[in-house]
């Protein structure tokens, strides 16, 4: 019987924080409704996450933590089934973020998918643009990397850790380095 009323105080709990969250986004906006959202479990984040338009697999693993950017939901979130995405991670959902089946993103990785210099005279040279940012099935980006608009990695990919990744890799590539350059391919 204990353990019974303990998962359904843990159910009520999570709901608790979802209807919080909901109470915050109706009262206050989306913007500091999401504030909240990194002292959130993980359990509740999942379900706060689908509950806003993000598509999140079946057995993820998703830490604690994480800075959502630029959004007005989760929608441009999409996280293929059986990922574990590390604490801290960084996501700018200017555009859509994707990150395949069965992928590892370490913690402090970070996903950038827009580029606004209009309060510099750089924007000038470098116009503000979006793009949005695709991680293949089975990859694995290390501790501290920051995924660049418009980058595309094909399945299997290794990024090491503190990678800066500014262009597309095809499937099976050991990058590292900042910026990533190819150091290998990987055969399975």
């Amino acid at each position: 019987m204990g353990i019974g009323f303990r998962k359904l105080l843990s159910k009520l709990s999570v709901e608790k924080r979802c209807f919080c969250f909901s109470a915050r986004k109706f009262l206050f906006g989306f913007e500091q409704a999401n504030i909240t959202v990194k002292n959130l479990d993980k359990i509740s984040l999942i379900k706060v996450l689908i509950r806003n338009g993000a598509e999140i697999g079946r057995d993820c693993d998703i830490e604690s933590g994480l800075t959502f950017h630029n959004c007005s939901d989760y929608g441009n979130l999409k996280i293929g089934k059986n990922s574990h995405v590390g604490k801290n991670c960084f996501f700018d959902l200017a555009d859509n973020v994707s990150i395949g089946n069965n992928a590892v993103i370490s913690m402090n990785a970070s996903f950038i998918t827009h580029i606004d210099m209009k309060r510099s005279e750089l924007d000038r040279l470098y116009r503000a643009k979006t793009d949005a940012v695709e991680v293949g099935d089975d990859c694995y980006i290390g501790a501290n990397s920051v995924i660049l608009p418009g980058v595309k990695l094909g399945s299997k990919c290794f990024a090491a850790a503190s990678s800066t990744i500014t262009e597309s890799f095809g499937s099976c590539s050991f990058i590292a380095g900042s910026p990533a350059v190819l150091k290998k391919k990987l055969e399975f």
